[in-house]
């Protein structure tokens, strides 16, 4: 794991569903990048540690984003993902949702919610074991019965490890209350792109003038983009890279 301000990668071994690919890596669902970013809390470029919280599988208007995590000075972080392509916007849907004193942005809600989530998810054995049909609660992305998490088995290992470990259940009670005791600040909205060319530009005037109107109604430094991909070494190993896109180079 290479660690600084701005770029975090992590070497693993490459999944089954990869194994011919060669170079950049095709990622077919933007869920495959929350579960590295979950499996590997420290490859999200971010300054202090996160525990991650849920992963909303629908529901926009409440539940905007893909991944929501609260770090250890209590701030909560909602990130959306997208694969890069025309037309892309991980913001859209931040900017009718974003509002001052909405209740799931507290920490009493997601105490609530998170323990709720939490049981379901220890109920089964594991993070990719097939659900009954309607028992869609838990805490893992799980769009199309899971289907894309199951494409990194190795990595959901882990994550499965993590959840189900005293230390995690900790960090949440005690971060949460943090958050609580600081009086549940605006959130941290971040777009994370993920590519298939790690040479492309970030950047396009669609989601660029989202960010822009974002920022105008939140507190500085509470938008943020990343930019995200896979390659294969020549060793057949993958290496996961995560990197900042200065806000100078969108605002």
């Amino acid at each position: 794991m290479s660690l600084d301000d701005t770029t975090r990668t992590v070497e693993v071994d490459c999944p089954a569903a990869y194994i011919n690919e060669g170079g950049a890596l095709l990622v077919q669902h933007e869920e495959e990048a929350i579960i590295w970013v979950w499996a590997y809390p420290d490859l999200y470029p971010w300054p202090h540690d996160i525990a991650w919280l849920y992963a909303p599988v629908t529901g926009k208007r409440r539940w905007p984003g893909d991944l929501w995590g609260i770090d250890e000075t209590g701030d909560l972080l909602i990130i959306e993902c997208k694969r890069r392509k025309s037309g892309t916007d991980p913001f859209v849907d931040f900017l009718p949702y974003h509002a001052p004193n909405r209740e799931e942005l507290t920490a009493a809600h997601w105490q609530k919610k998170w323990a709720h989530h939490h049981q379901k998810e220890l109920s089964f054995p594991n993070g990719v074991v097939v659900r009954p049909s309607g028992k869609t609660a838990g805490l893992l992305p799980r769009s199309s019965k899971r289907a894309a998490i199951r494409r990194w088995p190795r990595l959901v290992q882990r994550v499965d490890a993590q959840i189900r470990s005293d230390d995690y259940t900790d960090k949440v009670h005690t971060y949460l209350q943090r958050r609580a005791d600081i009086g549940n600040p605006c959130p941290h909205y971040v777009g994370l792109l993920v590519t298939s060319d790690p040479d492309a530009s970030a950047l396009t005037p669609g989601w660029t003038s989202s960010a822009h109107e974002l920022q105008k109604r939140v507190r500085d430094g509470r938008v943020h983009v990343v930019w995200s991909h896979a390659h294969t070494k020549s060793s057949g190993r993958l290496v996961l890279t995560m990197q900042v896109v200065p806000a100078s180079e969108w605002k």
